[in-house]
């Protein structure tokens, strides 16, 4: 192990040299969003004199313990996916002075000029940190010569709570305070990567979950415009955002249960953490209650970015592509059996048979009878719970991924659609291809997450490296190890990643879809 000093436009950075990879963590690229920052853009970080140990992680943004009010098997799933602790903070500290950004590279040499990768965590705007142990950059860094940058930044209402049309203009852009900070975030980037090795005109921005609805964010925001040159969405499950209406609406709710109304909103940023979050978890609870939550196709989430004149002008993708972005190359796609993590925790799913998944598909999808049928037939041997997960992850996560797939397309941007089909053994194979397996797949962190069970395969892991370091490379992810790989708009097709590897008809693997 060794050390490696750069310089930044902050001042000077010390990281440390070992297995292959050069890490900087914990770097800030803007200022603590406490006290009178809370709610505004992000504002610059300190300049420091001398050299600054960039060796530990920085704090996680203050968030909900993701564990608390879980079924075991939540609980289950939380430990399999985060082995640190069992939660998205990895049992690091947490803090509003949370504008920090991780980076691995082969070796911080100016002028090598190296494809940059972005990453942006999940969990519904909610959770999470770029902090957690799945995407450590360090294997993908290594492997693909590439430089990999993970960043943290403001969740939950303090990133995402629209006070500007409640509280008047010191409160501007707070519906979108978050997404402004992955914008700050990027800008870091532009003027300091090259010194750790990276090409600023080669950026990629790649989420997901969340952070895949953080991309499709991105890609309509204006003053993200020039700071990156392709886009991958990974399980990206909704579109829907908040209208300014909605927005204000869940404003003045959580200044009323703060104490406060619209005269004395100032006082909302020195109202203590813990009744932030407090106030946060009432809100989430009362959408759930109502069924507001559940609905990523026709309703927001609970928490999550509001339209904004400047920052976030409409809905997303919902009238094509953004002319900004019409131009940018996207590699998008899912999880064969994304909703199997959320239903994992209904009583008797594992045990579900054939007869009793054909009814809930008929009840919930009434005009389609016969639909589950079609399923069956195209996958014969799959247990019935995960039939039913894969067809509701049909509505949920890849409706959606198609439909922001063919906008793209059509602004004649090249578009390249997976499906990633390879599953897991943990808990008995009830997870089937779930919801953020493909992560440890993503950046080499298979033999570190329990999640991708005890046998992974090791292969796909570098096929799938293989893949993404291509993308970022090139625009296109097609490489000698895998078949032709035609874009999206050459008949709509799919690149299966898992035990079989191959082209696939992407509507005709979807029924739900071809109608």
């Amino acid at each position: 192990m060794s050390y490696v000093t750069v310089a930044t436009t902050g001042g000077l950075l010390r990281g440390i040299d070992a297995a292959g990879a050069v890490s900087f963590l914990g770097v800030p690229y803007g200022d603590t969003t406490s006290g009178g920052n809370r709610f505004r853009p992000p504002q610059p970080a300190p300049l420091w004199t001398g050299v600054r140990d960039a060796f530990e992680f920085g704090p996680a943004a203050p968030q909900l313990d993701a564990r608390v009010g879980a079924a075991p098997i939540a609980q289950e799933v939380l430990r399999l996916l985060y082995p640190r602790a069992g939660t998205p903070t990895e049992g690091g500290p947490v803090s509003e002075d949370c504008l920090r950004l991780n980076i691995w590279t082969p070796s911080a040499e100016e002028g090598r000029g190296r494809p940059v990768i972005v990453w942006l965590h999940g969990g519904a705007y909610q959770h999470g940190s770029g902090n957690e142990m799945a995407f450590n950059g360090d294997v993908l860094a290594s492997t693909q010569d590439i430089v990999v940058v993970t960043v943290t930044h403001r969740l939950g209402l303090l990133g995402f709570c629209a006070l500007d049309e409640v509280a008047g203009e010191s409160f501007a852009g707070s519906g979108v305070a978050g997404l402004l900070d992955i914008v700050e975030a990027l800008r870091w980037v532009r003027a300091n990567i090259a010194g750790f090795g990276g090409d600023p005109d080669s950026v990629t921005i790649c989420g997901q979950s969340g952070g895949g609805m953080k991309v499709a964010a991105l890609m309509a925001m204006p003053a993200a415009a020039g700071l990156f040159h392709r886009a991958i969405m990974q399980s990206g499950p909704g579109l829907r955002i908040a209208e300014s209406g909605e927005g204000s609406a869940i404003a003045r709710g959580v200044l009323a249960m703060c104490g406060l109304n619209d005269a004395s909103a100032e006082q909302i940023r020195h109202v203590p953490l813990d009744r932030l979050l407090g106030v946060q978890q009432e809100i989430i609870g009362y959408q759930m209650k109502e069924g507001m939550a559940l609905d990523l196709l026709e309703r927001p989430l609970p928490i999550g970015p509001t339209q904004h004149p400047a920052h976030l002008p409409g809905q997303l993708f919902a009238a094509g592509a953004p002319e900004q972005s019409a131009n940018i190359p996207l590699l998008i796609g899912s999880t064969a059996h994304e909703m199997a993590m959320m239903l994992a925790a209904m009583p008797g799913f594992a045990e579900l048979d054939d007869a009793q998944v054909a009814g809930l598909a008929e009840a919930a999808f009434p005009g389609r009878r016969g639909l589950i049928a079609q399923y069956r037939e195209l996958f014969p041997d799959e247990r019935p719970c995960l039939l039913w997960a894969r067809l509701l992850t049909d509505r949920t996560f890849r409706g959606g991924s198609y439909q922001v797939a063919d906008a793209q397309a059509a602004a004649g941007a090249p578009v390249f659609v997976y499906l990633f089909d390879q599953t897991t053994s943990v808990l008995g194979g009830v997870l089937g291809s779930c919801h953020s397996l493909d992560l440890p797949y993503v950046f080499g962190t298979v033999d570190r997450i329990p999640m991708a069970g005890p046998d992974p395969d090791r292969d796909l892991a570098n096929l799938v490296m293989r893949t993404w370091g291509q993308f970022s490379r090139a625009g296109s992810p097609a490489h000698d190890g895998l078949p032709g790989w035609p874009v999206w708009s050459e008949g709509k097709h799919a690149m299966a990643l898992g035990p079989l590897c191959g082209t696939v008809d992407a509507l005709e693997c979807t029924p739900l879809l071809k109608h």
